[in-house]
Protein backbone atom coordinates (compact mmCIF):
# COMPACT_ATOMS: atom_id res chain seq x y z
CA UNK A 1 0.00 0.00 0.00
CA UNK A 2 3.01 2.30 0.16
CA UNK A 3 5.27 3.34 -2.67
CA UNK A 4 9.01 3.01 -2.29
CA UNK A 5 9.54 6.67 -3.12
CA UNK A 6 7.36 7.81 -0.25
CA UNK A 7 9.39 6.19 2.51
CA UNK A 8 12.84 7.63 1.94
CA UNK A 9 16.05 6.55 3.60
CA UNK A 10 15.52 8.19 6.97
CA UNK A 11 13.71 10.80 9.01
CA UNK A 12 12.80 14.00 7.14
CA UNK A 13 14.55 16.79 9.04
CA UNK A 14 12.47 19.66 7.68
CA UNK A 15 10.43 21.48 10.31
CA UNK A 16 7.36 21.81 8.09
CA UNK A 17 4.35 19.64 7.32
CA UNK A 18 5.50 16.86 5.00
CA UNK A 19 2.32 14.77 4.74
CA UNK A 20 -1.42 15.43 4.77
CA UNK A 21 -3.69 12.56 5.82
CA UNK A 22 -7.18 12.95 4.33
CA UNK A 23 -10.33 11.06 5.17
CA UNK A 24 -11.75 9.53 2.00
CA UNK A 25 -15.07 11.37 2.45
CA UNK A 26 -13.17 14.64 1.96
CA UNK A 27 -11.81 13.28 -1.33
CA UNK A 28 -14.79 11.49 -2.89
CA UNK A 29 -18.31 12.87 -2.98
CA UNK A 30 -19.56 9.45 -4.13
CA UNK A 31 -17.98 6.42 -5.87
CA UNK A 32 -16.19 7.65 -8.98
CA UNK A 33 -16.93 11.32 -8.23
CA UNK A 34 -14.41 13.65 -6.58
CA UNK A 35 -15.34 16.73 -4.59
CA UNK A 36 -14.99 19.99 -6.48
CA UNK A 37 -11.48 21.38 -6.11
CA UNK A 38 -9.93 18.24 -4.62
CA UNK A 39 -7.97 17.37 -7.79
CA UNK A 40 -6.35 20.81 -7.76
CA UNK A 41 -5.59 20.45 -4.04
CA UNK A 42 -3.90 17.06 -4.53
CA UNK A 43 -1.88 18.51 -7.41
CA UNK A 44 -0.89 21.41 -5.15
CA UNK A 45 0.31 18.96 -2.48
CA UNK A 46 2.39 17.12 -5.07
CA UNK A 47 3.94 20.36 -6.34
CA UNK A 48 4.97 21.19 -2.77
CA UNK A 49 6.42 17.71 -2.23
CA UNK A 50 3.83 16.87 0.44
CA UNK A 51 2.71 13.25 0.63
CA UNK A 52 -1.00 12.54 0.20
CA UNK A 53 -2.22 9.87 2.63
CA UNK A 54 -5.70 8.37 2.18
CA UNK A 55 -7.53 7.04 5.25
CA UNK A 56 -10.46 4.62 4.89
CA UNK A 57 -12.20 2.41 7.41
CA UNK A 58 -12.57 -0.52 5.01
CA UNK A 59 -9.99 -2.04 2.74
CA UNK A 60 -10.17 -1.03 -0.91
CA UNK A 61 -8.05 -0.69 -4.03
CA UNK A 62 -7.14 2.96 -3.45
CA UNK A 63 -5.30 3.45 -6.72
CA UNK A 64 -8.19 2.11 -8.84
CA UNK A 65 -10.83 3.91 -6.77
CA UNK A 66 -9.14 7.28 -7.13
CA UNK A 67 -8.28 6.70 -10.78
CA UNK A 68 -11.99 6.15 -11.50
CA UNK A 69 -12.58 9.66 -10.13
CA UNK A 70 -9.70 11.14 -12.13
CA UNK A 71 -7.41 11.47 -9.11
CA UNK A 72 -3.80 10.40 -8.50
CA UNK A 73 -2.87 7.45 -6.31
CA UNK A 74 -1.95 8.29 -2.71
CA UNK A 75 1.59 7.94 -1.44
CA UNK A 76 0.10 5.84 1.34
CA UNK A 77 -3.31 4.28 1.93
CA UNK A 78 -4.26 3.01 5.37
CA UNK A 79 -7.43 1.21 6.42
CA UNK A 80 -8.41 -0.16 9.81
CA UNK A 81 -6.73 -3.51 9.08
CA UNK A 82 -3.38 -1.69 8.74
CA UNK A 83 -3.48 -0.12 12.22
CA UNK A 84 -2.02 -2.20 15.07
CA UNK A 85 -4.91 -3.48 17.21
CA UNK A 86 -7.47 -2.39 14.55
CA UNK A 87 -8.74 0.59 16.56
CA UNK A 88 -11.70 2.61 15.33
CA UNK A 89 -11.22 6.15 14.03
CA UNK A 90 -10.63 8.43 16.99
CA UNK A 91 -7.51 6.58 18.07
CA UNK A 92 -4.22 8.40 17.64
CA UNK A 93 -2.74 5.10 16.44
CA UNK A 94 -3.92 5.95 12.91
CA UNK A 95 -1.60 8.94 12.67
CA UNK A 96 1.20 7.29 14.60
CA UNK A 97 1.10 4.60 11.92
CA UNK A 98 1.26 7.28 9.20
CA UNK A 99 4.32 8.80 10.91
CA UNK A 100 5.99 5.39 11.22
CA UNK A 101 5.35 4.39 7.59
CA UNK A 102 6.55 7.70 6.15
CA UNK A 103 9.43 8.13 8.61
CA UNK A 104 8.08 11.45 9.86
CA UNK A 105 7.49 13.07 13.22
CA UNK A 106 3.85 13.58 14.12
CA UNK A 107 4.34 17.37 13.98
CA UNK A 108 5.21 16.97 10.28
CA UNK A 109 1.68 15.71 9.59
CA UNK A 110 -1.67 17.49 9.20
CA UNK A 111 -5.03 15.75 9.16
CA UNK A 112 -7.97 16.78 6.97
CA UNK A 113 -11.10 15.15 8.36
CA UNK A 114 -14.86 15.10 8.01
CA UNK A 115 -16.18 13.97 11.39
CA UNK A 116 -15.86 14.28 15.14
CA UNK A 117 -13.92 11.01 15.11
CA UNK A 118 -11.33 12.42 12.73
CA UNK A 119 -11.04 15.40 15.06
CA UNK A 120 -10.42 13.06 17.99
CA UNK A 121 -7.89 11.13 15.93
CA UNK A 122 -5.86 14.33 15.56
CA UNK A 123 -6.24 15.29 19.22
CA UNK A 124 -5.16 11.85 20.44
CA UNK A 125 -2.04 11.91 18.26
CA UNK A 126 -1.13 15.56 18.85
CA UNK A 127 -1.57 16.30 15.13
CA UNK A 128 -3.12 19.48 13.71
CA UNK A 129 -6.63 18.83 12.35
CA UNK A 130 -8.44 20.75 9.62
CA UNK A 131 -12.17 20.13 9.23
CA UNK A 132 -13.26 19.75 5.59
CA UNK A 133 -16.46 21.77 5.59
CA UNK A 134 -16.87 21.08 1.88
CA UNK A 135 -17.55 17.41 2.67
CA UNK A 136 -19.84 17.30 5.69
CA UNK A 137 -21.44 18.93 8.68
CA UNK A 138 -20.47 17.61 12.07
CA UNK A 139 -22.77 16.11 14.65
CA UNK A 140 -21.23 16.65 18.06
CA UNK A 141 -23.25 17.57 21.11
CA UNK A 142 -20.15 18.67 23.03
CA UNK A 143 -18.85 21.06 20.38
CA UNK A 144 -15.89 20.68 18.04
CA UNK A 145 -13.26 23.43 17.99
CA UNK A 146 -10.87 23.18 15.10
CA UNK A 147 -9.28 24.84 12.13
CA UNK A 148 -11.58 24.54 9.16
CA UNK A 149 -11.69 24.97 5.40
CA UNK A 150 -14.79 25.69 3.32
CA UNK A 151 -13.21 24.22 0.20
CA UNK A 152 -10.00 22.33 -0.64
CA UNK A 153 -8.20 25.51 -1.73
CA UNK A 154 -8.74 26.91 1.79
CA UNK A 155 -6.90 23.92 3.25
CA UNK A 156 -4.02 24.75 0.94
CA UNK A 157 -4.13 28.36 2.14
CA UNK A 158 -3.86 27.25 5.78
CA UNK A 159 -0.92 25.00 4.96
CA UNK A 160 0.88 27.59 2.85
CA UNK A 161 0.65 30.45 5.33
CA UNK A 162 1.00 28.59 8.63
CA UNK A 163 2.51 25.12 8.22
CA UNK A 164 4.94 25.18 5.27
CA UNK A 165 7.35 27.84 6.51
CA UNK A 166 10.28 26.77 8.67
CA UNK A 167 9.72 28.23 12.16
CA UNK A 168 11.73 31.40 12.74
CA UNK A 169 11.91 33.25 16.03
CA UNK A 170 12.83 36.75 17.10
CA UNK A 171 14.21 35.11 20.25
CA UNK A 172 14.80 31.53 21.35
CA UNK A 173 16.36 30.17 24.50
CA UNK A 174 16.73 26.55 25.62
CA UNK A 175 17.84 25.82 29.18
CA UNK A 176 17.95 22.03 29.35
CA UNK A 177 19.31 21.97 32.90
CA UNK A 178 16.24 23.85 34.15
CA UNK A 179 13.74 22.22 31.73
CA UNK A 180 12.86 25.63 30.26
CA UNK A 181 12.29 26.72 26.68
CA UNK A 182 11.44 30.26 25.54
CA UNK A 183 10.20 31.26 22.09
CA UNK A 184 9.28 34.81 21.04
CA UNK A 185 7.80 35.27 17.59
CA UNK A 186 8.59 38.85 16.61
CA UNK A 187 10.56 41.95 17.57
CA UNK A 188 8.22 44.54 19.12
CA UNK A 189 8.57 47.30 16.55
CA UNK A 190 7.34 45.50 13.41
CA UNK A 191 4.40 46.84 11.44
CA UNK A 192 2.13 44.83 9.17
CA UNK A 193 -0.27 45.87 6.37
CA UNK A 194 -3.89 46.20 7.42
CA UNK A 195 -5.39 47.73 4.27
CA UNK A 196 -4.04 49.71 1.28
CA UNK A 197 -2.00 52.56 2.77
CA UNK A 198 -2.64 51.44 6.39
CA UNK A 199 -0.52 49.42 8.80
CA UNK A 200 -0.71 48.31 12.42
CA UNK A 201 1.80 47.39 15.11
CA UNK A 202 1.77 44.56 17.64
CA UNK A 203 0.98 46.91 20.53
CA UNK A 204 -2.27 47.93 18.82
CA UNK A 205 -3.52 44.38 19.25
CA UNK A 206 -1.88 43.07 22.42
CA UNK A 207 -1.27 46.20 24.52
CA UNK A 208 -4.08 48.52 23.43
CA UNK A 209 -6.57 45.69 22.89
CA UNK A 210 -7.83 46.92 19.54
CA UNK A 211 -9.60 44.67 17.05
CA UNK A 212 -7.56 44.97 13.87
CA UNK A 213 -9.05 43.52 10.70
CA UNK A 214 -6.70 42.50 7.89
CA UNK A 215 -8.87 41.93 4.85
CA UNK A 216 -11.57 39.82 6.48
CA UNK A 217 -9.28 38.27 9.10
CA UNK A 218 -8.69 39.22 12.73
CA UNK A 219 -5.02 40.21 13.04
CA UNK A 220 -4.87 38.69 16.52
CA UNK A 221 -5.94 35.31 15.20
CA UNK A 222 -3.41 35.41 12.36
CA UNK A 223 -0.56 36.30 14.73
CA UNK A 224 -1.57 33.80 17.41
CA UNK A 225 -2.06 31.01 14.91
CA UNK A 226 1.40 31.71 13.51
CA UNK A 227 2.82 31.57 17.04
CA UNK A 228 1.18 28.22 17.75
CA UNK A 229 1.89 26.70 14.34
CA UNK A 230 5.55 27.71 14.59
CA UNK A 231 5.75 26.12 18.03
CA UNK A 232 4.02 23.01 16.64
CA UNK A 233 6.57 22.67 13.84
CA UNK A 234 9.41 23.52 16.24
CA UNK A 235 8.42 20.76 18.66
CA UNK A 236 7.69 23.26 21.44
CA UNK A 237 3.94 22.63 21.58
CA UNK A 238 3.84 19.18 23.17
CA UNK A 239 0.78 16.97 23.09
CA UNK A 240 -1.43 17.01 26.21
CA UNK A 241 0.26 20.02 27.79
CA UNK A 242 -1.41 22.63 30.00
CA UNK A 243 -1.82 26.15 28.56
CA UNK A 244 -2.02 29.22 30.77
CA UNK A 245 -1.55 32.98 30.44
CA UNK A 246 0.73 34.88 32.81
CA UNK A 247 -1.60 37.10 34.88
CA UNK A 248 -1.99 40.81 34.33
CA UNK A 249 -0.95 43.33 36.99
CA UNK A 250 -4.49 43.41 38.43
CA UNK A 251 -5.81 40.44 40.46
CA UNK A 252 -8.05 38.05 38.59
CA UNK A 253 -7.14 39.34 35.14
CA UNK A 254 -5.22 37.96 32.18
CA UNK A 255 -4.77 39.33 28.67
CA UNK A 256 -8.14 38.88 27.00
CA UNK A 257 -6.50 38.96 23.60
CA UNK A 258 -4.47 35.88 24.50
CA UNK A 259 -7.20 34.17 26.51
CA UNK A 260 -9.84 34.76 23.83
CA UNK A 261 -7.76 32.85 21.31
CA UNK A 262 -6.46 30.07 23.56
CA UNK A 263 -9.92 29.18 24.85
CA UNK A 264 -10.52 27.55 21.46
CA UNK A 265 -6.96 26.95 20.26
CA UNK A 266 -6.15 24.65 23.18
CA UNK A 267 -7.31 21.70 21.08
CA UNK A 268 -4.80 22.37 18.31
CA UNK A 269 -2.68 19.50 19.64
CA UNK A 270 -5.03 18.18 22.29
CA UNK A 271 -3.93 20.40 25.17
CA UNK A 272 -5.91 21.98 28.02
CA UNK A 273 -6.37 25.68 28.78
CA UNK A 274 -6.24 26.58 32.47
CA UNK A 275 -6.81 30.33 32.74
CA UNK A 276 -6.55 30.31 36.55
CA UNK A 277 -3.43 28.12 36.88
CA UNK A 278 -1.28 31.15 37.69
CA UNK A 279 -3.04 33.88 39.63
CA UNK A 280 -2.23 37.40 40.76
CA UNK A 281 -3.25 37.69 44.41
CA UNK A 282 -2.55 41.40 44.95
CA UNK A 283 -1.98 44.22 42.51
CA UNK A 284 1.53 44.72 41.16
CA UNK A 285 3.09 47.52 39.09
CA UNK A 286 2.43 47.29 35.36
CA UNK A 287 5.91 46.34 34.13
CA UNK A 288 5.26 47.53 30.57
CA UNK A 289 4.10 50.95 31.77
CA UNK A 290 7.01 51.28 34.20
CA UNK A 291 9.55 50.46 31.50
CA UNK A 292 8.01 53.09 29.22
CA UNK A 293 8.39 55.64 32.03
CA UNK A 294 12.02 54.72 32.60
CA UNK A 295 12.80 54.86 28.89
CA UNK A 296 11.33 58.37 28.83
CA UNK A 297 13.45 59.37 31.81
CA UNK A 298 10.42 59.78 34.10
CA UNK A 299 10.98 59.25 37.81
CA UNK A 300 9.51 56.01 39.20
CA UNK A 301 10.07 54.01 42.37
CA UNK A 302 7.92 51.03 41.40
CA UNK A 303 9.44 47.61 42.07
CA UNK A 304 9.37 45.50 38.91
CA UNK A 305 11.91 42.96 40.08
CA UNK A 306 11.32 39.23 40.40
CA UNK A 307 10.65 39.85 44.11
CA UNK A 308 7.55 41.89 43.16
CA UNK A 309 6.30 38.92 41.18
CA UNK A 310 7.01 36.58 44.10
CA UNK A 311 4.94 38.75 46.47
CA UNK A 312 1.92 38.82 44.17
CA UNK A 313 1.75 35.71 41.92
CA UNK A 314 1.22 32.08 42.94
CA UNK A 315 -0.08 28.80 41.55
CA UNK A 316 -3.78 28.47 42.29
CA UNK A 317 -3.99 26.11 45.32
CA UNK A 318 -6.70 24.02 43.61
CA UNK A 319 -3.96 22.60 41.35
CA UNK A 320 -1.98 21.22 44.29
CA UNK A 321 -0.98 17.66 43.39
CA UNK A 322 -2.48 17.94 39.89
CA UNK A 323 0.39 19.30 37.78
CA UNK A 324 3.32 17.17 38.91
CA UNK A 325 5.07 15.69 35.87
CA UNK A 326 3.10 17.85 33.40
CA UNK A 327 4.34 20.20 30.70
CA UNK A 328 3.06 23.75 31.17
CA UNK A 329 3.04 26.24 28.28
CA UNK A 330 2.90 29.85 29.49
CA UNK A 331 1.71 32.54 27.10
CA UNK A 332 2.45 36.25 27.40
CA UNK A 333 2.18 39.13 24.98
CA UNK A 334 5.71 40.57 25.38
CA UNK A 335 8.83 39.76 27.34
CA UNK A 336 11.85 41.95 27.99
CA UNK A 337 14.41 40.36 30.31
CA UNK A 338 12.13 37.51 31.34
CA UNK A 339 11.28 38.33 34.97
CA UNK A 340 7.69 37.08 34.71
CA UNK A 341 8.73 33.95 32.83
CA UNK A 342 11.42 33.21 35.40
CA UNK A 343 9.06 33.55 38.36
CA UNK A 344 6.53 31.30 36.63
CA UNK A 345 9.29 28.74 36.03
CA UNK A 346 10.36 28.97 39.68
CA UNK A 347 6.81 28.36 40.90
CA UNK A 348 6.15 25.48 38.50
CA UNK A 349 9.51 23.83 39.15
CA UNK A 350 8.73 23.93 42.89
CA UNK A 351 5.43 22.18 42.06
CA UNK A 352 7.46 19.51 40.22
CA UNK A 353 6.20 20.03 36.68
CA UNK A 354 8.30 18.23 34.07
CA UNK A 355 8.89 21.13 31.67
CA UNK A 356 8.04 24.82 31.25
CA UNK A 357 7.68 26.40 27.81
CA UNK A 358 7.14 30.14 27.43
CA UNK A 359 5.63 31.48 24.19
CA UNK A 360 5.32 35.22 23.57
CA UNK A 361 4.29 37.31 20.60
CA UNK A 362 7.02 39.92 21.03
CA UNK A 363 10.50 40.28 22.55
CA UNK A 364 12.11 43.56 23.61
CA UNK A 365 15.87 43.35 23.26
CA UNK A 366 18.01 40.25 22.96
CA UNK A 367 18.80 39.56 26.62
CA UNK A 368 17.25 37.13 29.07
CA UNK A 369 18.06 36.94 32.77
CA UNK A 370 17.88 33.51 34.40
CA UNK A 371 16.99 33.37 38.10
CA UNK A 372 17.77 30.43 40.36
CA UNK A 373 16.88 30.27 44.06
CA UNK A 374 19.98 30.22 46.23
CA UNK A 375 20.74 26.92 48.01
CA UNK A 376 18.73 26.74 51.20
CA UNK A 377 16.01 29.10 49.96
CA UNK A 378 12.63 27.39 49.69
CA UNK A 379 9.27 28.68 48.51
CA UNK A 380 5.68 27.46 48.67
CA UNK A 381 4.37 27.65 45.07
CA UNK A 382 0.74 27.71 46.22
CA UNK A 383 1.00 30.95 48.13
CA UNK A 384 2.77 34.28 47.66
CA UNK A 385 6.35 34.38 48.89
CA UNK A 386 8.25 37.07 50.76
CA UNK A 387 11.61 36.68 49.04
CA UNK A 388 14.02 39.34 47.83
CA UNK A 389 16.25 39.71 44.82
CA UNK A 390 19.14 38.63 47.07
CA UNK A 391 17.52 35.19 47.40
CA UNK A 392 18.24 34.51 43.73
CA UNK A 393 21.38 33.91 41.70
CA UNK A 394 20.92 35.52 38.30
CA UNK A 395 22.75 35.21 35.00
CA UNK A 396 22.09 37.39 31.97
CA UNK A 397 22.73 36.18 28.45
CA UNK A 398 21.49 36.44 24.86
CA UNK A 399 19.66 33.86 22.84
CA UNK A 400 19.18 33.66 19.12
CA UNK A 401 17.72 37.13 18.47
CA UNK A 402 16.44 37.87 14.96
CA UNK A 403 13.59 39.24 12.87
CA UNK A 404 11.49 36.12 13.21
CA UNK A 405 8.93 35.51 10.43
CA UNK A 406 8.41 39.23 9.76
CA UNK A 407 8.83 38.91 6.00
CA UNK A 408 6.61 35.85 5.53
CA UNK A 409 3.94 37.25 7.87
CA UNK A 410 3.92 40.44 5.81
CA UNK A 411 3.27 38.27 2.76
CA UNK A 412 0.43 36.54 4.63
CA UNK A 413 -1.16 39.84 5.69
CA UNK A 414 -0.90 41.19 2.12
CA UNK A 415 -2.52 37.99 0.86
CA UNK A 416 -5.55 38.54 3.10
CA UNK A 417 -5.78 42.21 2.11
CA UNK A 418 -5.68 41.40 -1.61
CA UNK A 419 -8.12 38.48 -1.24
CA UNK A 420 -10.66 40.75 0.45
CA UNK A 421 -10.26 43.39 -2.26
CA UNK A 422 -10.86 40.74 -4.92
CA UNK A 423 -14.01 39.49 -3.20
CA UNK A 424 -15.36 43.03 -2.88
CA UNK A 425 -14.65 43.73 -6.54
CA UNK A 426 -16.45 40.57 -7.65
CA UNK A 427 -19.47 41.42 -5.51
CA UNK A 428 -19.52 44.96 -6.88
CA UNK A 429 -19.29 43.75 -10.48
CA UNK A 430 -22.14 41.30 -9.93
CA UNK A 431 -24.33 44.03 -8.45
CA UNK A 432 -23.66 46.36 -11.39
CA UNK A 433 -24.61 43.67 -13.90
CA UNK A 434 -27.96 42.88 -12.23
CA UNK A 435 -31.00 45.05 -13.15
CA UNK A 436 -32.81 45.73 -9.89
CA UNK A 437 -36.44 46.85 -10.05
CA UNK A 438 -37.28 48.35 -6.66
CA UNK A 439 -39.84 46.39 -4.63
CA UNK A 440 -39.56 43.24 -6.74
CA UNK A 441 -39.25 39.66 -5.46
CA UNK A 442 -38.16 36.51 -7.27
CA UNK A 443 -37.08 32.94 -6.38
CA UNK A 444 -33.44 32.72 -5.36
CA UNK A 445 -31.66 31.01 -8.22
CA UNK A 446 -28.30 31.18 -6.50
CA UNK A 447 -27.21 32.43 -3.09
CA UNK A 448 -26.16 36.04 -2.89
CA UNK A 449 -22.98 35.50 -0.90
CA UNK A 450 -21.03 32.96 1.15
CA UNK A 451 -23.11 33.65 4.25
CA UNK A 452 -26.38 32.82 2.51
CA UNK A 453 -24.83 29.88 0.69
CA UNK A 454 -23.68 28.51 4.05
CA UNK A 455 -27.21 28.91 5.45
CA UNK A 456 -28.91 27.29 2.44
CA UNK A 457 -26.46 24.39 2.47
CA UNK A 458 -27.23 23.55 6.09
CA UNK A 459 -30.99 23.94 5.63
CA UNK A 460 -30.72 21.21 2.99
CA UNK A 461 -28.36 19.00 4.99
CA UNK A 462 -30.46 19.13 8.19
CA UNK A 463 -33.62 17.83 6.47
CA UNK A 464 -32.79 14.08 6.85
CA UNK A 465 -32.59 14.47 10.64
CA UNK A 466 -35.07 17.31 11.20
CA UNK A 467 -38.23 17.52 9.03
CA UNK A 468 -38.38 21.14 7.97
CA UNK A 469 -39.18 22.64 4.58
CA UNK A 470 -37.68 25.82 3.20
CA UNK A 471 -37.23 28.05 0.20
CA UNK A 472 -35.58 31.41 -0.37
CA UNK A 473 -36.37 34.48 -2.42
CA UNK A 474 -34.31 37.42 -3.52
CA UNK A 475 -35.91 40.70 -2.57
CA UNK A 476 -35.40 44.41 -3.21
CA UNK A 477 -37.05 46.51 -0.45
CA UNK A 478 -39.14 49.46 -1.62
CA UNK A 479 -37.10 52.62 -1.93
CA UNK A 480 -33.77 50.74 -1.91
CA UNK A 481 -31.43 49.42 -4.59
CA UNK A 482 -29.87 46.56 -2.63
CA UNK A 483 -30.71 42.90 -3.07
CA UNK A 484 -31.37 40.98 0.13
CA UNK A 485 -32.87 37.57 0.93
CA UNK A 486 -36.02 36.26 2.56
CA UNK A 487 -36.26 32.72 3.89
CA UNK A 488 -39.48 30.70 4.17
CA UNK A 489 -38.95 27.98 6.78
CA UNK A 490 -41.76 25.79 8.05
CA UNK A 491 -41.38 23.46 11.02
CA UNK A 492 -43.37 20.33 11.97
CA UNK A 493 -46.83 21.36 13.21
CA UNK A 494 -46.45 24.97 12.07
CA UNK A 495 -49.53 26.02 10.11
CA UNK A 496 -48.96 29.67 9.22
CA UNK A 497 -46.51 30.78 6.54
CA UNK A 498 -43.43 32.34 8.18
CA UNK A 499 -40.74 34.42 6.47
CA UNK A 500 -37.40 35.38 8.02
CA UNK A 501 -34.59 37.71 7.11
CA UNK A 502 -31.09 36.21 7.06
CA UNK A 503 -30.29 37.09 10.69
CA UNK A 504 -33.54 35.56 11.90
CA UNK A 505 -33.11 32.45 9.74
CA UNK A 506 -29.59 31.90 11.09
CA UNK A 507 -30.79 32.15 14.68
CA UNK A 508 -33.64 29.72 14.01
CA UNK A 509 -31.37 27.21 12.27
CA UNK A 510 -28.77 27.42 15.06
CA UNK A 511 -31.53 26.51 17.56
CA UNK A 512 -32.72 23.61 15.37
CA UNK A 513 -29.17 22.28 15.01
CA UNK A 514 -28.66 22.42 18.77
CA UNK A 515 -31.86 20.40 19.33
CA UNK A 516 -30.83 17.90 16.62
CA UNK A 517 -27.33 17.49 18.09
CA UNK A 518 -25.62 18.98 15.04
CA UNK A 519 -22.78 21.49 15.23
CA UNK A 520 -23.34 24.49 12.96
CA UNK A 521 -22.34 28.13 13.22
CA UNK A 522 -23.48 31.03 11.03
CA UNK A 523 -20.76 32.16 8.64
CA UNK A 524 -18.45 34.57 10.44
CA UNK A 525 -19.41 33.16 13.85
CA UNK A 526 -18.28 29.57 13.66
CA UNK A 527 -16.45 29.21 16.96
CA UNK A 528 -13.29 27.63 15.58
CA UNK A 529 -9.73 28.65 16.12
CA UNK A 530 -9.06 29.67 12.58
CA UNK A 531 -8.06 32.87 10.82
CA UNK A 532 -10.67 32.16 8.20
Amino acid sequence: MITAAAVGAGMDEKNTVRAVAIDHKAVLRSPGRAHDGIADFLQWLDEHNISFVLLTTDSLDAEATLKAAGLPAPALHLCRDDIPGRPARGSGAWLLTVADRLKLRTNQIALVGTSEWDWRTGINAGVVHVHARWASHVRDNKGMLTLSADEPADAGELLEHFLLDEPRWAFSHDDTARSLKIRSLLPPNVRFPQAPGRTFELQDVFTRGRTITVGTQDARDVLMLRLLSSAYLDGTLPHRSLFCVYPSSSPGQVSQQLAGFLTNAKVLVGSYYREDLLERVTRAPDTSLERVKRNRGQATTADISIAAQARTVRINPKYRGKIKGKTVVIFDDFTTEGTSIEWARTLLASAEVAQVIALTIGKYGSRHTSYQLRPGTAINPFTVNDVTVADFVNTTGTGGAGEGPTESLTTTMNHFVISAQGAEAMASDAALRRPIPAGSRWPMSSCLDMRQEHLAEMLTDIQPVYPLAWRAEEFVPEGEDRVTALWWITLPGQAAEQWYDTDEAERLLATICKVAGVIWYPAGDRGEASPA
